[in-house]
């Protein structure tokens, strides 16, 4: 197991694309969380960020779990667009993504689309990959 647990390669593919990430697709990202906090509410985005910790707790994967979150943030204070924008937004939806990968299996698909779907919707989505591809774990692709 790696650094984020079971789901390090997807993590660290995350962080790599963050790392590079366009100023349009941040606009696309902050657009796509913006609207999911509208429709559903910030509660709903709290409350499931509180399932995804309990469930990393459960799982034995409360490091990993805040170690992706904060390595994700953190790559994309570094890689802050230099024009002005409503960037905090889309780093709550790049730790949000990163963290919900590493706990995956144990949300359902409410709790995925509160805190990856932004990113999917964004960025790209996630294949299945792997013998069986029955893993609901895959790589991101765009």
């Amino acid at each position: 197991m790696g650094k984020y647990g079971p789901a390090s390669s997807q993590v660290e593919q995350l962080i790599q694309h963050v790392e590079r990430t366009t100023l349009d697709e941040a606009a696309d990202l902050y657009q796509a969380h913006a609207t999911r906090l509208l429709i559903q509410g910030p509660q709903s985005e709290r409350q499931a960020l509180a399932l995804a910790g309990k469930y990393a707790r459960a799982a034995g994967l409360e490091n990993e779990y805040a170690t992706a979150r904060r390595d994700a943030v953190t790559a994309w204070r570094h890689s802050l667009p230099e024009t002005r924008g409503p960037w905090l937004l889309v780093g709550q939806a790049i730790g949000n993504a990163a963290g919900a990968l590493v706990v995956y299996e144990y949300l359902d698909d409410k709790e995925l689309k509160l805190l990856l779907g932004p990113w999917r919707q964004a960025m790209g989505t996630l294949v299945p990959v792997g013998p069986g591809s029955g893993s609901r774990v895959g790589v991101l692709t765009r």
